[in-house]
Parts: structure tokens; sequence; C-alpha cells
């Protein structure tokens, strides 16, 4: 069969990754003055790497004899030409719009099944065509569920929501990140300009925190790990394949199984492959043992949220933390080891403050960090906040949940504000990493 892998993103200024926040999506549209507009262009044109569960899909289908052609198309094309037995399109939350006018143009023309993958079109199935098929879940497990379940496509094509929820991770294909009409996938800030690639070990996350965040509804609460043999066997392939090429671990919390984790880093390590890694994990999830063994296994990027300086503004959302002692004492371990490290930061939170936002931004100054990320808080649709606040979205464009503007009714800080919050916060962090700096 031949099946039409579609990649439609909207037109913009800032960087946009369909991978992050659970598949959603974010758009790093960082500020409205220059240093933030500055900021955002040079992210737009340092980093990039698509959905990888949809790449994981075009693998899984490939590897099943069907012939499988991926497509990135910047704004909505009126037309699909060629003869295709099924189309899938990557769904997200910052294209939201804009990949359903594409699907309605692509209506007109054919009448061939459309599978729109991604949780999010699950929460917002009324804004879903009729006879789209939607493949929400850890939908990369699909092609093996059809197999299970000895069905082909057409079986299932009256379905109005799949949801996948897990098939053997052992199997799972590596994705070919060199075919065609995939732009070069690269992160010059992490990667420093090597082969770039992302890759996840361990699917899931059972931490309180689902409360806002969107990973569990994509890929569930139970944790679905890879065996460590099995990933290191493909990290020698690339090792072979992309000579010093970095790897960035897209698992939610890296070392959610601290035992399993340092069993597979110091399998990493004494595989003494040609690549480094970046890997995103709790603070409370890591010790001396462990760091010594990110060394041994060159992780050189260590990234880590901390959401907020303020307590009681993290336990307003269920933020699962450590106190900020323990997370300033971490980090320079950390550091110590000559890891670099990003912190991750949530401005306008509910329970937030102007003077809570500027001392979250002040702590983050004072951490020491390599790069630290801010952005907005959000409420995404499928959240148990989101369900327990519709009445507070204030924007109707979907695509507007980028995840750095104000789309709710905070009861202190306006859309204006927040977005200056936000310039502040890089503008800051970078002056003190300049003032930091021994010439």
């Amino acid at each position: 069969m031949k099946f039409l892998f579609l990649d439609i993103y909207k037109k913009s200024s800032s960087r946009i990754s369909k991978d992050t926040a659970g598949g959603y999506g974010t758009e790093n549209s960082l500020g409205d003055g220059v240093l933030g507009k500055s900021i955002s262009w040079i992210v737009k044109n340092s980093v990039f790497w698509p959905n990888l569960s949809f790449m994981q899909l075009i693998e899984e289908f490939e590897i099943r004899g069907n012939e499988c052609i991926y497509l990135k198309h910047i704004g909505v094309k009126e037309k699909v030409s060629g003869k295709w037995d099924a189309i899938f399109v990557c769904s997200s939350i910052v294209c939201f719009e804009t990949e359903i006018e594409s699907i309605n143009n692509i209506l007109e023309c054919t009448s061939v099944p459309i599978f729109l993958c991604g949780t999010v079109a699950g929460h917002l199935k009324e804004k879903v065509p009729k006879g789209i098929i939607i493949l929400s879940g850890n939908y990369e497990f699909f092609p093996e569920t059809l197999e299970k379940e000895n069905k082909k496509l057409g079986d299932i094509i009256d379905h109005e929501i799949i949801r996948v929820q897990n098939g053997d991770t052992e199997k799972l294909q590596l994705i070919n990140w060199k075919r065609k009409g995939l732009p070069k996938t690269k992160n010059w800030f992490l990667g420093g300009g090597k082969p770039f690639f992302p890759f996840i070990a361990t699917r899931g996350c059972p931490y309180s925190c689902f409360e806002y965040c969107t990973y569990p509804l994509s890929q569930g609460r139970k944790i679905l790990p890879e065996k460590h043999s099995s990933v290191v066997e493909k990290f020698k392939i690339l090792s072979n394949k992309y000579g010093k090429a970095h790897i960035v671990f897209r698992d939610p919390v890296f070392s959610i199984n601290i035992k399993q984790a340092k069993l597979l880093l110091k399998s990493i390590g004494d595989a003494n492959l040609n690549i480094d890694f970046t890997a995103e994990l709790h603070l409370k999830n890591i010790d001396d043992e462990f760091i010594d063994l990110c060394k041994h296994a060159k992780i050189s990027w260590l990234k880590f949220g901390i959401e907020s300086a303020i307590e009681s503004v993290r336990n307003s959302v269920n933020r699962y933390s450590i106190a900020n002692d323990d997370q300033s004492r971490i980090i320079n371990k950390i550091r110590k080891a000559k890891i670099k490290t990003v912190g991750m930061f949530i401005l306008a939170q509910p329970e937030d403050t102007v003077d809570t936002c500027n001392a979250t931004i002040d702590y983050a100054c004072k951490l020491n960090l390599d790069l630290a990320q801010f952005s907005i808080f959000t409420p995404y649709p499928g959240t148990p906040y989101f369900n327990k606040n519709k009445t507070k979205i204030n924007v109707s464009i979907y695509q507007d949940f980028n995840q750095y503007g104000l789309v709710y009714d905070h009861a202190e800080i306006s859309k204006k504000m927040a977005r200056d919050l936000l310039e502040k916060s890089y503008r800051k962090f970078l002056i003190s990493k300049f003032t930091r700096l021994n010439f």
C-alpha cells in the first residue's frame, strides 16, 4: 500500500515543535521586544525535529512492506496530488486550525481514509471533520496493534477515535533521519552543530503534575520502558552510521526508574559509543552515582523542570518538586561533573503574582545554569486543570495555545504583563550569565 504522511505547519517567525508538550506542540515566541524577537529567530534557525511518534509510525508501516512518503508543508496546500491508499496527518494544538483547514481541502479532492495522529485531536474532536479517524496515545504501535488483532486499515475506517496504548518497544525500528522530504534535524544549542537525533527509551509518567502536563495524556501514566540492551544496540548502529552524533532522550522523565536508568547509562558507557547525549529528568531522581554514570555515558546536557521558586505556586498545580536548597545543591554537583544544565521555568501560573514571577526569574539567575527556558502556564485541553477552568479560557483559536502567551483569565496578570515578564526573564538571565563570565 502507498501512504502519504503530511506534517503541516502554520507560518510563524518562531520555532514550532510538534514533539514537545506530549505532542501538543510549542511555539518558541520568547518576547515582543528586540531581544525576545532576536532569540526567537535564533532558535527557529537553530533547532528542528518533527514529532517522534509520527516519524516512528512511518518506519513501522514501511518495515511491513508499505511505501511511505513524508511531506512537510508550510501553510495550507489546496491539493494533494498522487494516488494514495491512506493519508496520515500529524496533529498538534500549536498548528491545529491550519491542519484542519488543510484536511478540509484534501477532502474536496480525495475520498481515501485520513488519519489524524495525535492525542490532542481526541480532546478537540468536535472540531475535526466527520469521517476523519483520530489516532491517539502511543500511536507508533498502531501497525503492531493491527497485526495482533489480525486487522487491516480497511477494517477500522468506520472508527472515530483509536486509542493505542502500547506495544513491544524492542521491535520499534530505527528512524531514517535522512528520509526524502525531511529537513535536516538539528539542535545547534544542545548538539553543537553535530548530527542530531531524538530518541525515546521510556514512555509514560505517573507524577502528580498531570494536573497540567500533557505527557500522561498522550503516553499514559504507566511506565513503558525499552530494555537497556535493545536501546544500546540501536545506539551502536547510530554511532557507526553517524559518527559524533548527539542524541536527545525524549523520555518525559529519563530517570523515573533510577535503577534502570543507571543500568542503561552504564551499558551506554561500556559500549564506548562515538555519540553523546542530552536527557531530561527530575532533580529528585538523581544521586552521586547517577551523575558519575552520566559522565561515563557521555551525557553532556541535563534538563530539568523547576517551574517556580515559590513552593505555594508549585503546590497549586500539584507540581511534584523538591526544596529550593536541594535543587541548588544538586545543580552544583552536576556542573562540578562538567555536565551542562538547562532549567525550565513557568511564569503566570494560577497562584502567581508579578512579585512571585520576578522571584522565579531572580532564582533562575542565581542557580548558575548554562541555559534557562521560560514559558507561560498553559491549561491544555484534556488536562484536569483545563476541565475545571474552561470558563477562564479567553482565546478561541487553539493554535494560540503555544505555551508562550496567556490564554486564560489570570487574577493578577494580563496578557501583556505575561509577555513583558517573558521578555524580562530572558534579558535578566542573559545579563546574569554575562556578568559571571571571566575575561
